[in-house]
């Protein structure tokens, strides 16, 4: 998001398990043979008929996530014969790769195309009954497509260097990751060494070596166009859109800066994958303690999604173009989001069952317990013994809405107000909270809670409190009873209890409690929470004003570099209607050292609007 990442992704390679691994069961998916539901399928096998190896017409085929090439499993290996090979993610650490530094196209041939040609500017015709053609070329870095044609094509056009294309600024380039070698003892030298050397010293120290050594290395090219994006996907949220979207940020970035959380993302960071994925990176980040730390977008999968809300992102993703997306993240405003520290001291002296720790021990939503939590922790409790039943945002809706009626009407929550004491900054609140009768209790940290609505509501001249922001150092504590539960809803609020910077809650029964949105069962304990630290977020700019389009050739980012030249005052004021006179006195320096005095390097981008 930022020239931040550059440091995080050093971070990433040089901690241990460096980049993500890419091979043909994750780069490749499955998507089906050559009959489906009995119609045929446009994909054909990239080989084509001549070299395929696979005869059978219903065979399944896989799809590149980096290429967007179909191919038979059994014609994989069979690519390199038509010296075809994926397009690459990093380059080789052999001297003669380190000083050839220009990354050229990827030229992919293509049965089916969209948009338009590059040279011709025609469309790309959909020959549905005659597939089997190559009817264009396009590059899977640029996207640039031409039609198949020498006309359109030519020879010359494949060693041209590549500009990565519209999102050249947040991809990292192969260039900048190198493949290192692993060391090798020769047998040479493992003979002169001293025969006083012990066998167990000498393993040791191979041990040592092989353990500093990693696979990749990171080196950087410096420069104010460079913004990189790494992106963090956690494939079980939302469905199938965290897999969909894990694929498509493959072919649109460098396939080494997309991360799939379900493998465990980077591996040195030894943090367990949550629900949650930007709890998760904020976490990594708090592992790696970056200074400053790289800022972070959200882009909200599944349900929920109240911090995505409130910085402008939305409450669901709506299949929108990926690089629409990432123009949103380039263009968005760097905010600052509070963070809060959770420290849970178990009380002994009143055994329940219950568990003894929370899921989290520091959230960035908010902390509740009561009616909500319960809700949540069926809901938790059902999709784990059947998730099968929960592979759809609308039917999780529909069972949290099943199961909130069914504990409104059990009234599972109606003492909890009996069983807590809450103390805000040395104000205590249990007398507040018994008299109103609470069912629900949130520590909120953000504006936005349960599917969009706002608790806090607006204060307006509200004399004790002031508006809520999610950066003030602040955290707000709201009551609910059932009846301001359900006025959420309509847009109510509820009981506004106190703005602090400490609590102090303790709970004398088991009781169900939800850590932005990670339920538990916790035992009777004392809970403190404190400010932890601020996190740099990534704020969606409301509007904006143009989206460039893939293969727009006006939309990629050029550097020009104008020579400038001085003229005096009086000079210009009586030639500047004498037009050639201007131009002989302005002629551009003949000399190196006249060049350095009088012009000026002028570096500009731009986007043709």
């Amino acid at each position: 998001l930022s020239a931040d990442c550059i440091n995080l992704l050093r971070h990433v390679i040089s901690a241990g398990a460096a980049m993500p691994r890419l091979t043909p069961r994750t780069m490749y998916r499955q998507i089906g043979g050559g009959q489906r539901d009995g119609h045929t399928t446009p994909y054909l096998c990239y080989l084509g008929e001549e070299t395929c190896m696979e005869k059978i017409a219903s065979a399944p085929r896989r799809k590149c996530a980096a290429c967007k090439i179909v191919v038979h499993m059994a014609c994989i290996e069979q690519l390199d014969k038509i010296n075809f090979r994926c397009k690459p993610t990093f380059r080789e650490g052999s001297s003669r790769c380190l000083r050839d530094n220009v990354l050229r196209h990827h030229w992919v041939h293509r049965r089916r195309q969209e948009g338009k040609c590059r040279q011709c500017g025609k469309s790309f015709q959909q020959k549905f009954f005659h597939s089997k053609e190559i009817i264009a070329i396009s590059c899977s870095w640029c996207k640039q497509a031409f039609h198949n044609k020498v006309t359109c094509f030519m020879l010359h056009q494949i060693e041209e260097p590549c500009s990565l294309g519209a999102h050249a600024g947040v991809i990292v380039p192969p260039s900048w990751i190198i493949k290192v070698r692993k060391p090798q003892s020769s047998f040479k030298n493992s003979t002169r060494r001293k025969k006083r050397t012990s066998f167990k010293r000498r393993t040791s120290k191979k041990g040592t070596d092989e353990s500093k050594w990693r696979p990749f290395m990171l080196k950087p090219l410096p420069s104010p166009l460079m913004k990189p994006v790494l992106v963090f996907v956690n494939p079980k949220s939302g469905g199938n859109q965290g897999t969909k979207l894990l694929q498509m940020f493959m072919w649109i970035l460098n396939p080494r800066q997309v991360f799939d959380l379900s493998q465990g993302g980077p591996r040195e960071l030894r943090l367990a994958v949550l629900a949650c994925c930007v709890g998760w990176v904020l976490s990594a980040l708090d592992e790696l303690q970056m200074n400053p730390q790289p800022p972070v977008a959200v882009l909200p999968l599944g349900t929920g999604n109240d911090l995505a809300r409130t910085l402008n992102w939305g409450g669901g993703y709506t299949d929108e173009p990926v690089s629409k997306i990432l123009c949103h993240v380039e263009d968005g405003t760097v905010v600052q989001l509070d963070r809060w520290n959770l420290q849970v001291e178990w009380s002994p002296a009143q055994p329940e069952e219950g568990t003894q720790k929370l899921p989290l021990n520091v959230f960035n939503n908010y902390f509740s317990l009561g009616f909500d939590a319960h809700v949540t922790l069926e809901f938790h409790e059902s999709r784990e013994a059947n998730p099968e039943k929960f592979n759809s945002r609308f039917r999780n809706k529909m069972f949290y809405a099943g199961a909130a009626f069914s504990d409104f009407l059990q009234r599972s929550s109606r003492d909890l107000s009996k069983h807590v004491k809450v103390v805000c900054d040395g104000t205590d609140l249990t007398a507040k909270i018994q008299e109103l009768k609470f069912q629900c209790i949130v520590f909120l940290n953000i504006p936005r809670y349960c599917a969009g609505t706002m608790p806090w509501g607006n204060t307006g001249d509200h004399r004790d409190f002031e508006p809520q922001r999610h950066d003030d150092g602040y955290i707000e504590v709201i009551g609910f009873t059932m009846a301001s539960l359900a006025a959420l809803q309509v847009g109510g609020h509820g009981e506004r209890l106190h703005q602090c910077r400490e609590v102090t809650l303790t709970t004398y029964k088991t009781m169900p409690v939800q850590v932005d949105g990670e339920p538990c069962r916790l035992a009777p304990s004392t809970l403190c929470i404190s400010l932890r630290n601020q996190a740099n977020m990534v704020q969606k700019s409301k509007r904006r004003t143009s989206v460039p389009l893939l293969n727009d050739s006006h939309a990629v980012p050029e550097r020009l570099r104008l020579r400038v030249n001085r003229i005096s005052l009086p000079e210009y004021e009586n030639l500047q209607f004498d037009k050639e006179r201007l131009r002989d006195i302005c002629e551009f320096p003949q000399t190196q050292k006249d060049e350095q005095t009088l012009t000026g390097a002028v570096y500009l981008q731009y986007l043709s609007q």
